[in-house]
């Protein structure tokens, strides 16, 4: 039956009502809900990358984004996709076609397809994404493109788990320590339609949605392995030592080291490490972070770091083992940026680490762990709590709010106008200068910078960097500061000659990801946040007179940026390699220039 547009209309926005309301997606039904935020992610992304031709169409009261193939049509194909658009919404185009970045969160309930014949509503993004495929064929070829919809179904289901979890939490505030922040990133990525895949490799079991609450607090193996097998960085079995002891692990031969590993990852280690022993197991002593391989110990072992281990599963668009290039890297990196980053930019150092001794890092990389600073204790002191940034813009379970709304009572614009000025102040006062003046560029994304927050005042007080396999350092620059290389394994991704390939990461994490999440999350997008960012932006690098800091500023407000393709990469095999393509700057939303900058604007795309 064909539903009169009329009253199709009345609907779409009786759902919008209800979607805005203060109770949140409660009138959806939790399958609903995740099956809709992989696929709102999925069709943001395929216009980003510029995958499909995409036009705004419907009425001002029900608007809707309308998705069709780039292919040349037939006279019979009358085949596309329709995705209502949140009241509000406005995305530019440019001959008819849209031609600004996609928020998913701009995206709202129905998805309809027209077959030529009739339209229907359909939500799984596997489906969608199979009815996509024909659009894509000169993208990738057919196993390629089926495997990609087998993928997006497990996001989904995944995604369905996670909201049974974040229903069962409690709204968080600065009374709860840190691992209690690492669980409130329930959507996962903002906007990777694979923010929730957890996709196992052989010869681990395939992870299924029941697996996930266990895999929060994950059984521990302790293995024996001979030391001619490893590669260990720096004091490592002095440092665990302290945590065998209090979890009473046997010891070992002096030939042989006691490794700790996830006790899923086994059947990858028993087949590349076949003389390792396993010890002991134990449960029910870490809670995992927002990464699902990095552990916090509980408190009552008085352990003071985290353990970080090889994973062998796809989660969003990488497979989380560690290769030698990261755990041998990791105290040069410590060392370098406790150097160079300003005292209220913390690190989470990386003192020591173990890695298998294979000279195929594809096999070491199966058998590792690095022990990395936890700084609660030293926050604690300060009075202060440690929040993964990322969690700023999160909203919990049927909440409309983010958190940064809900701790500090944002209410406003200008409120929020005033919060957002301060936060960005502080953060880029601390993330720029290092990359203008030394060429070290953060990978400055959410869940890699964490707040550091006054729990007596709300005053962010400076952040904590993490995870330096996303680091990009200039080499030329930092050999002028006396910087020696020579330590590190050479093929590794942090180290580049390429200036504008640091400049590029840290744009892509720090201002399209970290920020654009707190301006969107906000709601001031449309209402003077991106001009505060880059009114704090310049006026932070103008201060930089002894680096680059205006380089670094033309740079980061140049007409088009480099736009990370997920899919595309995904298509073509590069996930170690980036597929990018020129968007408009998001930087420059707003500005005088925004008008100018999408008629001058051409697509291109980048390999690097």
């Amino acid at each position: 039956m064909t539903i009169p547009t009329t009253i199709r209309s009345l609907l779409s926005l009786l759902r919008s009502i209800l979607l805005r309301s203060d109770g949140g997606d409660a009138n959806i039904s939790k399958h609903s809900q995740a099956l809709f935020e992989t696929t709102k992610r999925l069709l943001a992304e395929v216009v980003n990358e510029g995958l499909v031709d995409a036009t705004i169409g419907g009425s001002k009261n029900d608007p809707y984004l309308y998705l069709h193939s780039r292919l040349p049509a037939t006279k019979n194909d009358r085949k596309w996709l329709k995705v209502g658009l949140q009241p509000g919404t406005v995305l530019e185009t440019r001959d008819g076609k849209v031609a600004a970045v996609v928020r998913p969160d701009s995206l709202q309930q129905p998805v309809v397809i027209s077959n030529g014949g009739g339209e229907e509503e359909e939500l799984d993004p596997g489906t969608l994404f199979q009815f996509l495929s024909p659009w894509l064929v000169e993208d990738a070829d057919e196993d390629i493109l089926n495997e990609i919809a087998l993928e997006l179904g497990n996001s989904a289901r995944n995604q369905e788990t996670w909201l049974d979890i974040g229903e069962a939490q409690k709204i968080l505030s600065l009374d709860d320590r840190s691992a209690a922040w690492e669980r409130a990133l329930i959507y996962g990525h903002p906007s990777h339609p694979y923010h929730r895949l957890c996709y196992a490799q052989p010869p681990l079991q395939q992870i299924q949605p029941s697996d996930i609450p266990e895999m929060l607090t994950p059984r521990l193996a302790f293995l024996s392995v001979p030391r001619t097998d490893l590669r260990v960085t720096g004091a490592f079995e002095a440092t665990i030592q302290p945590l065998l002891n209090k979890l009473e692990i046997p010891s070992t031969s002096a030939d042989r080291v006691v490794v700790p590993c996830l006790s899923r990852q086994l059947p990858s280690v028993h087949q590349r490490f076949p003389n390792a022993v396993v010890l002991k197991t134990v449960d029910n002593v870490a809670d995992a972070q927002a990464s699902m391989r990095t552990l916090t110990l509980r408190p009552e072992y008085d352990f003071g770091y985290h353990l970080k281990l090889s994973l062998a599963c796809q989660i969003t668009s990488a497979l989380r083992t560690i290769t030698p290039w990261t755990t041998c890297g990791g105290p040069v990196q410590t060392a370098l940026l406790e150097k160079f980053l300003p005292t209220d930019l913390w690190v989470f150092r990386e003192v020591a680490a173990v890695s298998g001794a294979q000279d195929n890092f594809a096999d070491a990389k199966h058998l590792s762990c690095i022990l990395r600073d936890d700084l609660e204790s030293r926050a604690d002191a300060n009075n202060e709590r440690l929040v993964i940034a990322a969690a700023l813009a999160q909203q919990p379970y049927n909440n409309t709010r983010s958190y940064a709304k809900i701790i500090y009572n944002l209410r406003t614009t200008t409120d929020k106008q005033s919060w957002l000025r301060t936060y960005v102040t502080r953060l880029f006062t601390l993330v720029l200068p290092p990359l203008a003046r030394y060429g070290i560029g953060l990978e400055a994304h959410g869940q890699n910078l964490v707040a550091r927050i006054c729990r007596k005042t709300g005053e962010v007080k400076g952040f904590a960097v993490r995870d330096f396999g996303g680091v990009r350092m200039h080499v030329p620059t930092l050999k002028k500061f006396g910087v020696n290389f020579d330590s590190l394994p050479p093929g590794g991704a942090t180290l580049t000659e390429d200036l504008h390939n640091v400049w590029s990461k840290v744009h892509h994490a720090l201002v399209q990801n970290h920020v654009g999440l707190i301006v969107s999350a906000l709601g001031l997008e449309r209402d003077g946040g991106w001009g505060i960012v880059r009114e704090v932006l310049g006026g932070v690098l103008e201060q930089e007179k002894k680096g680059m800091g205006r380089e670094v500023a033309e740079y980061f407000m140049q007409d088009t940026m480099p736009f990370k393709c997920f899919l595309r990469m995904r298509m073509e095999g590069k996930y170690r390699d980036y597929v990018e393509r020129e968007v408009p700057n998001v930087l420059l939303m707003d500005s005088p220039r925004w008008e100018e900058v999408l008629r001058s604007y051409e697509p291109t795309l980048h390999y690097t």
